[in-house]
């Protein structure tokens, strides 16, 4: 007489576990919000669903860890591309850079910035708005790079920083999506070299 073993999954500590169940989430999430079930995490992340329930009581907790974990990675990979002053470089380099750290943070994880750049339909309102405000951060410290980047290079006084400031996190944004949505057309090093020519353009 023929016995089936069943597959149990392996022991992990609580946190890498969390994680784990998390990153399943997270790679459901193109499909649409209402694919995401404590059956199919399970399923992708290959465990019982008690060991789902042992760290997540519901869809709801699971959904709001994963948004907040998202959230927060997201703007650490933003604040990592930014220059903080131009003693090194001369600004148009200094934005080129940060469009290139920025295009390969989104390259390494495409599931995070689709979530953030190409929200699916279901994505929570409180995760929108979270992006908002993130983003209005963001800007703030764009425009005052913008700012003292004009200043840096001189002969700029006729160009309006804050509208500069605005240009540049739309270059970057729209930098992501191209490079999310069809990533053999436009490669990281063909939307660099475009910013590029953009930023030396204002000399």
């Amino acid at each position: 007489m023929s016995t089936t073993r069943r597959k149990y999954a392996r022991r992990l500590p609580p946190e890498q576990r969390r994680e784990q169940l998390l990153d399943a989430a997270l790679t459901l999430i193109p499909a649409g919000f209402d694919t995401v079930t404590m059956e199919s995490v399970a399923k992708e992340a290959q465990v019982t669903k008690p060991v789902l329930y042992d760290l997540f009581a519901n869809r709801g907790e699971l959904i709001g860890a994963l948004l907040e974990r998202e959230a927060a990675r997201a703007t650490e990979q933003v604040l990592a591309a930014l220059p903080t002053d131009f003693a090194t470089r001369s600004p148009d380099d200094a934005f080129a850079d940060a469009v290139r750290v920025f295009v390969n943070a989104v390259v390494e994880a495409p599931d995070r910035w689709r979530l953030v750049l190409l929200p699916p339909e279901g994505t929570p309102h409180e995760f929108r708005a979270q992006v908002e405000l993130v983003r209005a951060g963001v800007l703030a410290q764009i425009e005052d790079l913008a700012a003292l980047g004009v200043k840096e290079l001189g002969g700029l006084d006729d160009l309006d920083s804050e509208l500069l400031g605005h240009a540049m996190l739309a270059l970057g944004e729209m930098s992501g999506r191209l490079v999310l949505t069809d990533p053999e057309k436009f490669t990281p090093d063909r939307l660099v070299a475009f910013v590029t020519r953009i930023a030396h353009g204002l000399r």
